[in-house]
């Protein structure tokens, strides 16, 4: 357990934020300007990203193939959500802002599954970022869409605001209370929380299970070369999970800035 404990603080460590001078060293005071080292991975990630994409386009055949293949299949995966859950003009509208979103943060997710990596959306900061440039751009789309008081009373249902005048003001003012609070404040929290609790949990779960590989391993016999290769056998599976939920996160963080954006182009609906 001694042993354990030990390597779980040395994990806990790793994946806090450092400046990159000073990486495996004691944490030091951060401020605004200092480079970290999930800024590093994170500029890597769009590098990357863009390039792929630069790589792709430049095909001299109609029928795409290797890179170009996987990456037209994944824009238009993304087109088509958006399409799907905006509308056929808006959602090609708002689909280059959507796209820039998910395929970030998928090569971001991706390159946190190499050991030593730490990706954007494996720390708060940038998450709440993320989020919040969605909650300005929904928001921002709400208000000139439908003007100011035609957002804000959208967030009272049209059938509430046709009932009685008792109903319009307790009901009614609850509802939007409510919904006012939805809107403004627990939407960009909850983005930021998803993304990076997902990943940040799924560091996690892969460094415990590489701890018990390494303690089984120095061990030897005395502790059991068995439980260290069931380890290395979980850790393989949750390898491939984590595969997976890297495009889910994507995804799921694409799908809610469609929904939100959507809602606040049709607010005036409601």
């Amino acid at each position: 357990m001694e042993a354990l404990s030990s390597k779980v603080e040395e994990l806990l460590l790793e994946l806090q934020v450092h400046p990159v001078s000073s990486l495996h060293t004691t944490v030091q005071p951060l401020n605004l300007w200092v480079f970290t080292n999930y800024i590093l991975f994170m500029a890597i990630a769009a590098v990357l990203t863009a390039l792929v994409f630069v790589i792709a386009s430049r095909r001299e055949s109609l029928v795409p193939t290797g890179i170009a293949n996987v990456a037209e299949a994944g824009v238009e995966f993304v087109r088509n959500l958006c399409v799907d859950v905006i509308g056929e003009k808006d959602g090609l509208k708002y689909f280059p802002f959507i796209g820039t979103l998910f395929f970030f943060i998928l090569f971001n997710n991706i390159m946190g599954l190499i050991p030593g990596v730490k990706p954007g959306t494996g720390t708060i900061s940038v998450t709440t970022a993320l989020a919040l440039i969605v909650w300005v751009v929904f928001v921002w789309v709400g208000f000139a869409k439908n003007g100011a008081y035609g957002y804000m009373k959208s967030l009272i249902p049209s059938g509430v605001r046709e009932m009685n005048i008792f109903a319009r003001i307790f009901l009614g003012g609850f509802i939007f209370l409510l919904e006012f609070v939805s809107t403004f404040l627990i939407r960009p929290v909850t983005m930021a929380v998803r993304l990076f609790a997902n990943m940040y949990a799924g560091h996690i779960i892969l460094g415990i299970f590489a701890a018990f590989v390494v303690i089984g391993i120095e061990g030897g016999l005395s502790l059991g070369l068995i439980p260290a290769g069931l380890s290395l056998f979980m850790q393989v599976i949750m390898y491939a999970f984590e595969v997976f939920v890297a495009g889910i996160q994507a995804y799921v963080f694409a799908i809610l800035t469609a929904v939100y954006i959507g809602s606040s182009l049709h607010a005036s609906e409601h």
